[in-house]
């Protein structure tokens, strides 16, 4: 009997050690994260987007303690970055800054290989950047009311400008058409800078620019400002009434921000990215400085599910805003 309990104990002993042995899951072996992270952005250098992920990604390095690298690909509205990382492998060493263009494209390249609300993992929403309807300054309307009346009496004769088909400044205008029951006539131009030299020339009538570009040409008094896409008013144009406060509630032309990464990430490494990115909206003041005083940015963050409905809206509203407006892929 005796004998038959140590050879138990012995058979028990090597199963243990056995499994001791065994290799366990790389997430288990590993605390993420062991390695580098690459976080990709779909627009150029220096644009917003990339603005943000290299802000985000030098503090988020820092609380993981490990480098993040922004690599810039860009191409079909931002897509081409989008579906390198809906592709890539789920263990949260590939990431994505997005902006709404994520929200957008789906219903301006309907032929896109990824779907971005089932191949991609909202992580965290880092913010808003709100926009200003702009006027040049000999455009007869000094208020938004004005602005409208005048539209409305005036069918597609208010040209405006854009950074081109299907971009951010042409559906925000086509979504206040939508909105209010106005027309316009639509200027596509190659990038936004052209669409606000164009309004500074007098060549068009109106644009939307993000408050961060067009804070030093409304302090310049070079445009008319009619009203900022925000909650509250901006204190890069103090002066600047809310779309709200200039009496048209439900509108937002603001542009989001926010990190994603490829479907099927580990649930703890979404959570741990969240957590991370969260105290730092809260409790960084160099990232606040750098995104909210000087960048513009509403700071948000929130959890992934509050992340994940937006979105989810997002796409509904944009889908709708392409569909009125007939907005076609760009060639």
């Amino acid at each position: 009997m005796l004998s038959f309990v140590h050879r138990a104990v012995g058979a028990a002993a090597l199963a243990l050690a056995g499994l001791a042995l065994s290799p366990l899951p790389a997430h288990a072996q590993d605390k993420y994260p062991s390695r580098p992270i690459k976080m990709y952005v779909g627009f150029s250098a220096g644009s917003a987007t990339d603005i943000v992920a290299r802000v985000v990604a030098q503090h988020l390095s820092e609380r993981l303690g490990q480098s993040i690298v922004v690599e810039n690909k860009t191409g079909v509205g931002g897509s081409l970055a989008a579906e390198a990382v809906a592709r890539s492998a789920p263990d949260g060493y590939t990431l994505l800054t997005v902006s709404s263009a994520i929200a957008v494209n789906p219903a301006v390249y309907p032929k896109l290989s990824f779907n971005v609300e089932k191949d991609l993992t909202p992580i965290v929403l880092v913010g808003r950047l709100p926009t200003v309807l702009l006027v040049n300054n000999n455009f007869p309307a000094k208020s938004l009311p004005e602005f409208l009346a005048y539209a409305r009496s005036h069918p597609k004769k208010v040209n405006y400008g854009s950074s081109g088909v299907g971009g951010s400044t042409h559906l925000s205008t086509e979504y206040l058409a939508t909105l209010t029951g106005t027309s316009y006539t639509h200027v596509p131009y190659r990038g936004n800078a052209q669409a606000i030299a164009a309004l500074l020339g007098g060549e068009i009538d109106m644009v939307t620019d993000t408050i961060l570009l067009a804070a030093p040409n409304i302090q310049a008094k070079r445009v008319r400002a009619l009203a900022i896409s925000s909650q509250s008013r901006s204190p890069l144009a103090p002066d600047v009434p809310t779309f709200a406060e200039a009496g048209l509630q439900g509108y937002d032309g603001s542009l989001f921000f926010g990190l994603m990464g490829p479907k099927d990430m580990p649930p703890e490494v979404v959570a741990r990215l969240n957590r991370e990115l969260n105290e730092l909206l809260k409790s960084s003041p160099e990232l606040r400085q750098r995104l909210q005083s000087a960048g513009g940015l509403d700071l948000i963050g929130g959890s992934t599910t509050a992340f994940r409905d937006m979105l989810h809206k997002e796409v509904a509203l944009w889908r709708d805003v392409v569909r009125n407006a007939n907005v076609t892929a760009p060639q």
